[in-house]
């Protein structure tokens, strides 16, 4: 079913039916929305501020991206429209997932037992492997630790070097995928 070629299909197609690969972002992408929702919602995405979802993804011409937290009312429909679409994003992504082999149990640990983190310890799949290992986790310690430390889970200079080694991670470890063994 979502192993189809794109050809053809159309855009709601494609995002209501995402390939393997794509649903795994879309859980990705939809959890992580929800864990900046969560945070939002009890003050702690960014210091002193609490953060506009229509804003934000309006680049500020629905409203404002940020509200000072003494002013801001705790929940507004932005919130709730912003959750539906990260649940959304998570439920698509782990239908497509509980479709295949290895269901969403699968997904999970592997998540956690993969040839990217064993390559943190060794450069057996090569050194692009071992160094996109480090870059992976550097950034999402980065973001993590920053987070925790300073309340900003949501900013723009957080995001700037957590994005370029995450990136570089995900660059890294691609080209050492495709690299033939010899």
């Amino acid at each position: 079913m979502t192993e189809t070629p794109s050809e053809g299909r159309g855009l709601v197609q494609m995002v209501i039916e995402p390939s393997s690969t794509t649903a795994r972002w879309f859980v990705g992408l939809g959890a992580w929305g929800l864990l900046l929702a969560l945070l939002n919602l009890m003050g702690l995405a960014h210091k002193g501020y609490r953060i506009s979802w229509a804003g934000v993804l309006s680049m500020g011409r629905l409203n404002e991206a940020f509200e000072a937290h003494a002013t801001a009312p705790a929940f507004v429909a932005s919130d709730a429209v912003f959750i539906v679409i990260c649940g959304g994003l998570v439920a698509i992504g782990l239908r497509t997932i509980s479709n295949e082999d290895g269901s969403v149990a699968g997904f999970l640990r592997s998540l956690v037992d993969n040839s990217t983190w064993r390559a943190l310890g060794s450069a057996e799949n090569g050194l692009s492997h071992t160094v996109g290992a480090w870059c992976l986790l550097g950034g999402l310690l980065f973001y993590v630790a920053r987070g925790i430390m300073h309340t900003n889970w949501f900013d723009p200079g957080v995001y700037a070097v957590s994005a370029v080694l995450v990136a570089f991670g995900f660059g890294l470890r691609a080209l050492a995928m495709s690299e033939p063994e010899g």
